[in-house]
């Protein structure tokens, strides 16, 4: 019974697991477990991980570091915004699919002055216009008109430092369940099947499998970096993932923290004497060399200096 294969949240029996990012492969994550089962790793990702990887400080992060998707592709966190000068004009920051600066685009639409009707679009797009005033003729029974009809009377009008402007809305709380998920399983990498026998590691993994936002019995915090030389983020760095284990007494902790910008700490066992060949762990993926190290984190407490 000891080699059957359990789905580390919850807790079935399965014949073959699915492949899991610990740190989300979105993110560069490289390290990855197979105890998850598909169910869990589709539920886990869509409802937990999605408010971590597509949060918008996030994907200006990706952006730089050329991250795409499970789709392939990066994403645009200045995809919708206006112009400074004309808060009522809709335009998009437009990336190439490797996430280099193309253009500033005009988003269609159609504006009533005194009694008139006036269609405005992006004049990389002119059969855009065409389209859009022969639609709104059609529905008003008038009669179309030929594209040379309404390019000539088009005005076409250039901005040569147009500035676009962004009202952001940051998510202030979903996305800490998937940093403690990410603890969670980095306990489970580093104390093996034994942790799921362990108290404290089944009420993480109730709290990450429910609906709730904040549970009771819990020790720890994830948020938003706000002293990058202070403590274990120190060990950290805007390129790379780091995750900690470190025991406290009878108490284990686990910090992990992505490219210093979220972290999250959190007491992942009270039963420490079950793991009689614990030591302190350090390991960090970093998403531009592709590359994992692993070591005692004494030893990369050393090597820091």
């Amino acid at each position: 019974m000891s080699n059957v294969l359990k789905c580390i949240f919850c807790m079935k029996e399965m014949e073959k697991g699915s492949e899991e990012h610990i740190f989300p492969d979105s993110l560069g994550g490289l390290l990855v477990i197979y105890n998850v089962c598909k169910r869990c790793n589709d539920k886990l990702g869509q409802k937990v991980d999605s408010h971590l990887v597509n949060h918008q400080l996030m994907q200006f992060s990706r952006l730089t570091k050329k991250l795409k998707g499970k789709k392939g592709k990066i994403p645009n966190p200045l995809g919708r915004g206006h112009l400074q000068n004309d808060p009522e004009t809709t335009v998009h920051y437009k990336f190439t699919d490797e996430g280099k600066p193309e253009s500033l685009y005009v988003v269609p639409k159609v504006k009533s002055e005194n009694g008139h009707y006036n269609v405005i679009a992006d004049a990389s797009e002119p059969d855009r216009v065409v389209d859009m005033v022969n639609k709104f003729l059609k529905r008003n029974n008038q009669v179309t008109k030929s594209r040379e009809e309404i390019l000539s009377s088009a005005k076409y009008v250039s901005d040569k430092n147009p500035r676009m402007q962004i009202n952001m809305n940051f998510d202030i709380n979903n996305y800490r369940k998937a940093i403690l998920k990410i603890t969670y399983e980095m306990a489970y990498y580093w104390l093996g099947k034994n942790y799921l026998d362990d108290k404290m590691g089944e009420k993480i993994r109730n709290y990450i499998l429910s609906d709730d936002l904040d549970v009771e019995g819990l020790n720890g915090y994830a948020d938003l970096v706000d002293d990058k030389k202070n403590g274990l983020t120190s060990l950290a760095d805007d390129n790379s993932h780091i995750a900690v284990l470190k025991k406290d007494g009878n108490k284990l902790y686990c910090y992990v923290n992505l490219f210093n910008l979220f972290h999250g700490g959190l007491v992942v066992s009270e039963q420490a004497e079950k793991y009689t060949n614990h030591e302190d762990r350090f390991l960090i993926n970093d998403v531009v060399k592709r590359e994992i190290r692993e070591n005692r984190l004494e030893d990369e407490l050393l090597r820091e200096r």
